[in-house]
């Protein structure tokens, strides 16, 4: 945004962000749910399985999936809280466009949908294809992140298609580099990275390139054996 619609503090106070620390209702017994939706936590590109409590079409609380056999029960610190998010008062339900004076209004999707065709189109026309990126997120099923890839190629035509995990995720791999160098540079014996290819600058050869490693196990997950629920 070049320049905000209305005053920082009168879009804070309309918009967010608001503490929120408490789901619908409270932490207070709601006694038994109406029903329990098993589904998949939506942080991340594990997909862990969990089991949402719902009141008066509400989320209200969560219990372990254990049978599940990925995480089977395992919930990371924002796994325990996913079921917070749905009723957060900051949550967006509806597109929303700049109105003068008012910050933003709420617009239909169809209208929405015109809008940003219109404005893509008119950049596209201007600029080129590849003036346009799409980027995606780690919480895209395989089969979602195609689709992704292919509206890029095929409707848009550009060549910029990227995700999110190299914005939220490159801090921790450049830590990791850093700390197996310094812990390489004081192991007696041990071998430096390999060194980068000289025939092509600011490249490595193919057997210079570090091999992939997939683990199952996400980093900090922590096991929950109660359950969790709210009362209203």
């Amino acid at each position: 945004m070049a320049k905000l619609p209305i005053a920082r503090e009168r879009l804070i106070d309309e918009f967010g962000p608001h503490p929120y620390s408490l789901p619908p209702g409270g932490f207070s017994a709601v006694g038994e749910p109406d029903r329990v939706v098993e589904t998949h936590c939506c942080f991340c590109g594990q997909q862990c399985g969990i089991k949402l409590k719902v009141k008066d079409e509400k989320i209200v609380g969560f219990e372990p999936w254990e049978e599940f056999p990925f995480n089977q029960g395992k919930l990371c610190p924002k796994g325990v809280k996913r079921y917070m998010q749905d009723e957060h008062p900051d949550r967006l339900k509806t597109p929303l466009v700049r109105a003068e004076g008012r910050g933003f209004a709420p617009i239909g999707w169809s209208e929405a949908f015109d809008r940003v065709a219109q404005a893509i189109r008119r950049v596209q026309e201007a600029h080129g294809a590849d003036s346009v990126a799409v980027l995606g997120g780690a919480s895209l099923t395989n089969e979602k992140a195609y689709l992704v890839g292919k509206f890029a190629r095929v409707v848009l035509g550009t060549a910029n298609v990227d995700y999110n995990g190299r914005l939220c995720m490159v801090s921790a791999a450049a830590a990791s580099k850093r700390s197996s160098a310094s812990i390489a540079r004081r192991t007696p014996g041990a071998t430096s990275p390999r060194p980068r290819s000289s025939s092509s600058p600011g490249r490595t050869s193919p057997s210079a390139r570090p091999s992939r490693r997939i683990t199952s196990g996400g980093r900090g997950r922590t096991a929950r054996r109660s359950s969790c629920s709210t009362r209203g």
